[in-house]
């Protein structure tokens, strides 16, 4: 701080007064030291021993404080060092925190702890969890917060059922496999009934036997409609409400017109989505060229132009990094006047848009391609089932009400595309994905299993087209991308699916550097047999996690070098931030536009890009998670009915089965398979019985019976009642993987031996 004229301040000894220093003391982000005071107030050395005098009987009335360091503080200042425990965020995407261990009845006193969260170390600490940090006060009673340390990882809020016991209510944890119910404390003013779902907060304790928990949020009814969406926003924190500047910000936006933009009106763009899409933030053309091939169109919302960076609605979409789809709820990025209207490319009306022109041959490679900024009004909005129907000749185009020609100029395109697709051959997956379905109440009644139609491929390799030109394009520009990466498999775990094969009868390579295509022999290998579904779920389980970077290392499983995403700025900041690097190319090196990047240096790119992979990856956490409790419900009214299942994953505890084709998942424990000891062998791909020789592996088929379900949990608990493999059983020897010159009897008897010394065996409780 700079030195200041202190006259008034000081009192006829030359020295300050102590309201002065006091004021003084509580202006500084950190406890002073003596020097610092003395040089603030100008005070030289003849007045240094008398200051140390009256600092010390300030100190001594308590009306000051010392700190370590030799530092001085007011007696309701916070230690420069103290550990915290972060309870919430803010609207800035910023932890708020409480000095750990204080009693939260007291929070109104308590001073406003905001934590900047860097992203520099990577993820970022949860609710719940204390942290080490260093404080600086910028307020009389408001302090910043940056991390030294996350202390402990235990989560201590708590989310799932109340239930009623003898002694008042008990809560049942929604994490699943937690099956012991913690005393939950209530009070007046945090009221509950059995069924009700609720945020709670662990209560410090001694010992697991006496854990308490006590409610700080009633989410409502676990039967109500809606229930399980409340339970994944507040569990996984899902920002689900817009600040009013945010609000009115977005209110406030308009349409531009069409000067300084192509103007693409009259061309026959079309939207295909879902039937239940709301935001439609791409529309596609093709027609044919004079060469052979293909001219495409791919138009994107222009939501750079609404969305600047630094602006109310920028801080919130970068701080959610994307929308969140829950089965019956969609927690979007941008507010609804953006995402379902201005930059939803609904038919017959002009918008804005940034379009991807691209000339393909006939088989599919790229030619020529440009990006720019046009005006658009999309001819219609269109279903993939529709789409469908017309691809497979059930309708004529005409019923589509489209202009004649649309959509088989798209179907050419794309068979073109596809044909560079299967020369690429990138990772050929096959997994249906799970839907909930629901009436015309929002009322969930059942689990539909989809597998991705033409129309949908079509609508994919199309966007794929255009986000590798978008990659491209900034890369021959030499500007920064946020790039979508996908990196090469960990070679640990794509070794387990060397065991697969050999149980399975297949072949996996090993030892030398992996491609797609590898992958994709083992997946030929089990096409349409009872193994499918089974082994496209190992081999996903194998693959890294696609991420955002500002360093490329290109798209494994799209066997792509180049890939950004640049299709779905409405819903991804990823794909907002590409834009506006498109809209600085655009700029021809001039400045940055308003809505380009403004020159965001690369470490704050980079910090982005850590924070919008977090996002994507909790947003997928709590879908699933949603996903899977609304199947489970389904099985309530199912109890000890007995069906026929698969093991798709072993652990050392039991294993997991799939249920109804895939629609769910149960777990069958170790107490509930024929009595035996069973020791898990090496691969992790079995459980055999030391003395019966009952052995159950990924790939068998057995009858289970639904002996419990917790829908909040998600949880279906299964008991055996036929299948699995013994020593006479035909199948056993298949699953046997034989090395060179060795028979099946010294087979098995390796392989048991290779279970005795298998340090995970686990014995059927009695």
């Amino acid at each position: 701080m700079a030195d200041k004229d202190n006259s008034d301040d000081k009192n006829i000894t030359g020295l300050p007064t102590q309201q002065a220093i006091t004021d003084y003391v509580n202006s500084c982000a950190t406890p002073p030291t003596q020097r610092e005071i003395a040089r603030a107030f100008n005070i030289g050395q003849e007045y240094r021993a008398p200051l140390r005098r009256l600092l010390r009987s300030l100190s001594e009335q308590g009306t000051l404080a010392r700190r370590e360091g030799r530092r001085i503080a007011t007696p309701d200042q916070l230690p420069e060092v103290t550990v915290l425990e972060l309870v919430s965020f803010d609207d800035n995407g910023d932890g708020m925190a409480r000095v750990a261990g204080e009693n939260s009845a007291n929070e109104g006193d308590a001073p406003e702890i905001r934590v900047i969260l860097s992203r520099k170390a990577g993820r970022a600490p949860s609710i719940g969890q204390t942290i080490l940090a260093r404080l600086a006060r910028v307020g009389p009673n408001l302090y910043e917060a940056r991390i030294i340390k996350v202390l402990e990882r235990q989560q201590k809020r708590l989310f799932g059922e109340v239930i009623a016991s003898n002694k008042g209510f008990k809560l049942m944890p929604a994490e699943r496999g937690k099956r012991d119910a913690i005393n939950l404390q209530t009070s007046s003013s945090a009221p509950c009934v059995a069924g009700d779902l609720v945020e709670a907060e662990l209560l410090p304790s001694k010992g697991y036997l006496a854990k308490t928990a006590r409610i700080i949020h009633n989410l409502g009814s676990s039967r109500n409609s809606g229930a399980f969406s409340a339970l994944a926003i507040a569990e996984f924190n899902i920002r689900h409400h817009f600040p009013d500047a945010v609000i009115n910000e977005a209110n406030a936006l308009k349409t531009p017109s069409a000067k300084g933009r192509l103007d693409l009106r009259d061309t026959a763009l079309v939207t295909i989505d879902g039937a239940d899409a709301k935001d439609f933030d791409d529309a596609v053309f093709a027609e044919p060229t004079d060469t052979g091939g293909w001219r495409l169109l791919i138009a994107i919302a222009d939501v750079s132009h609404y969305v600047r960076q630094g602006s109310s609605l920028d801080k919130e979409a970068r701080t959610r990094g994307n929308s969140v789809y829950l089965p019956d709820l969609v927690v979007p990025m941008l507010p609804e006047a953006i995402s379902n209207d201005l930059c939803s490319l609904r038919p017959h009306e002009d918008r804005a848009a940034m379009v991807a022109e691209i000339f393909i041959d006939n088989e599919g490679k790229r030619i020529s391609h440009s990006i720019e900024r046009a005006l658009i009004k999309s001819h219609a909005r269109l279903t993939y089932d529709t789409v469908q129907a017309v691809f497979d000749g059930t309708i004529d185009e005409a019923d589509a009400d489209v202009p004649h020609g649309t959509l088989h100029a798209l179907f050419g395109a794309w068979h073109a595309l596809n044909i560079d697709r299967t020369a690429r051959e990138p990772l050929a997956l096959d997994l249906q994905e799970r839907r909930v379905e629901f009436d015309d109440s929002n009322n969930a009644v059942g689990i539909a299993l989809r597998k991705q139609s033409e129309s949908q491929r079509l609508i994919e390799d199309f966007m794929i087209a255009a986000n590798v030109a978008a990659a491209d394009t900034l890369i021959a520009a030499k500007r920064p991308c946020v790039f979508r990466v996908h990196d090469a498999p960990d070679p640990k775990k794509a070794d387990s699916l060397h065991k697969l094969a050999d149980a399975i009868g297949g072949k996996f390579t090993r030892g030398q550097v992996l491609q797609p295509h590898h992958f994709n022999k083992l997946l030929a290998h089990v096409k349409d047999t009872t193994d499918e579904l089974m082994v496209n779920e190992a081999v996903l389980r194998s693959q890294s996690k696609a991420v955002y970077d500002i360093n490329n290392i290109g798209h494994f499983g799209l066997s792509l070098r180049n890939y950004a995403h640049f299709t779905s700025p409405i819903r991804r900041y990823a794909d907002l931030m590409v834009h506006r690097a498109l809209v600085d190319h655009a700029a021809k090196g001039k400045k940055s536009p308003v809505d380009g990047l403004l020159d965001m240096p690369l470490e704050i790119m980079s910090e982005i890009c850590t924070h919008i992979s977090e996002t994507e990856a909790n947003a997928a956490g709590a879908e699933r998670r949603s996903i899977d409790r609304f199947a489970a419900a389904f099985f309530e009214s199912r109890i000890d009915e007995t069906m026929d299942a698969v093991i798709v994953a072993i652990t050392g505890f039991g294993a997991f089965l799939r249920l109804d084709d895939g629609k769910a998942d149960g777990f069958l424990p170790l107490k509930n398979l024929p009595d035996d000891y069973y020791d898990l062998d090496a691969s992790g791909q079995w459980l055999e019985g030391r003395h019966t020789g009952w052995t159950f592996g990924v790939g068998t088929e057995l009858g289970v019976q639904i002996a419990e379900v917790n829908a909040v949990s998600g949880g279906i608990l299964l008991r055996w009642v036929s299948g699995g493999l013994t020593d006479d059983h035909p199948k056993r020897n298949s699953r046997i993987a034989l090395k060179k010159g060795e028979n099946r009897s010294s087979a098995k008897a390796n392989k048991r031996s290779s279970h005795r010394k298998n340090k995970t065996s686990r014995r059927k409780s009695r």
